[in-house]
């Protein structure tokens, strides 16, 4: 029988009612009947395997809120009999959603990781949260033998590790509620094929996974997941800023000096210093004069966990991370304020240039590092295994005085090491 045929007789059935709540009968009558007609049509034609996770939980819902009842008053025993019917058809109903999306459940995976080909140089991790009692399953494939372990990250415990295997294919039944993660390390470069999913037991965790959220946190060596790092420590090498008066040449010609030269004692270890040179026409100070130790500090603090090496090295491979430091703390300049910078790395050729005995265009000082005519400036300069760098100043200018104030750090190279925290967003 068809479905118009058959509202058409039900309308035509319960059509003797008259009273007020007997049309109140009907009217809800007909509304449900074609609801229970709708999802009865829709549960027969649907592929439940082909439905995400939002819609079986819709479903389970509808299920759940659908229900029908009626006022008998005014009503015939026919039609009595009819919306009883009714009724049993819609707690029959409700009752198959039910457990069919219930049952769903057991089918149902949830994949938050999943790359058909990715290529992999080094050890990548995959968190999920995942609820006591749920499957957690992965099929990894690689041409080559990999590494992989499975672990809890909230307890720090490892609890399935994988070696020397091109196909890593397993399940675990978690013990706990907690955050666990899949480490893939590709044992050189290749190309990884992967899909880790999970099968859950509650229908309110059929949606998209749990958000997590991922840091890199300072820790020990011996810490669980600890990885080291080629990091850097650095240290002031002046308890304050050096502060210096270079004369113009006419004053120099009858008191003070247009010249002047500090010793940087370079720590055990250190591989570069780093400088900072304020130069004005005015020697009044700044509050930023001292701070340079603080502010390299804080900019380290922000590169440090970018997930790249933080010093190389072989040649080169620190440039951009001075290059970083150096370019946050570059100090203000005063556009009339200049003179040259020499690098000695000789003790007496830079007392010849203290003492007035010869000009620093004949003196051996250090081409790559020195500059001339600069303003306010930092910059870098390898220590090469030296004790004591020599950082000489003059003032070129013939009328008038300039002022400088010279912060330097030595950087030490250091192992630190980083481990990822997990947690749920």
């Amino acid at each position: 029988m068809s479905r118009i045929i058959l509202l058409t007789i039900i309308a035509v059935f319960l059509s003797g009612c008259t009273s007020k709540v007997a049309k109140q009968t009907l009217e809800k009558y007909n509304q449900v009947f074609e609801r229970v007609l709708t999802l009865e049509e829709l549960i027969s034609q649907t592929d439940f395997q082909t439905l995400s996770g939002e819609d079986i939980t819709e479903m389970n819902k509808i299920g759940k809120e659908l229900y029908y009842d009626y006022n008998p008053m005014d009503l015939t025993p026919e039609q009595v009999a009819l919306c009883e019917k009714l009724k049993e058809r819609v707690n029959k109903l409700r009752n198959d959603i039910i457990i069919l999306t219930t049952n769903e459940i057991k089918n149902f995976k949830v994949t938050p990781w999943h790359h058909d080909e990715l290529l992999l140089s080094q050890p990548q991790t995959y968190p999920i949260y995942l609820q006591k009692g749920e499957k957690l399953r992965w099929n990894i494939t690689a041409s080559k033998p990999i590494s992989v372990q499975v672990c809890n990250a909230d307890s720090r415990s490892v609890l399935k590790t994988y070696k020397g295997k091109s196909i890593v294919q397993d399940s675990l039944i978690v013990e706990n509620s907690a955050i666990y993660f899949i480490d893939i390390n590709p044992m050189g470069t290749q190309y990884i094929e992967f899909e880790i999913n999970y099968k859950v037991n509650d229908m309110s965790r059929l949606g998209n996974a749990t958000p997590i959220k991922v840091e890199q946190v300072e820790c020990g060596k011996g810490d669980f997941g600890a990885k080291a790092v080629n990091g850097i420590s650095m240290t002031r090498c002046f308890d304050e800023p050096r502060k210096f008066t270079l004369r113009g040449q006419l004053k120099a010609a009858f008191s003070g000096s247009s010249k002047a030269l500090v010793a940087v004692q370079v720590p055990i270890g250190a591989t570069d210093i780093l400088y900072s040179m304020r130069i004005a026409t005015s020697e009044q100070d700044r509050s930023s004069d001292g701070e340079f130790h603080k502010n390299l500090a804080t900019s380290y603090k922000k590169v440090k966990f970018l997930g790249l090496p933080l010093y190389e090295k072989e040649k080169n491979g620190n440039v951009n991370l001075f290059s970083k430091l150096l370019d946050d703390n570059r100090p203000l300049r005063d556009e009339d304020a200049y003179c040259n910078m020499y690098v000695f790395r000789n003790q007496s050729q830079a007392k010849q240039f203290q003492d007035g005995t010869k000009a620093a265009s004949v003196l051996n000082y250090d081409v790559d590092y020195s500059t001339l005519g600069t303003q306010s400036c930092n910059g870098r300069i390898p220590v090469k295994g030296l004790k004591t760098i020599y950082l000489a100043f003059e003032n070129e200018r013939v009328r008038f005085t300039n002022y400088l104030w010279v912060e330097v750090e030595a950087v030490v190279p250091k192992t630190e090491y980083f481990t990822t925290k997990y947690s749920i967003e």
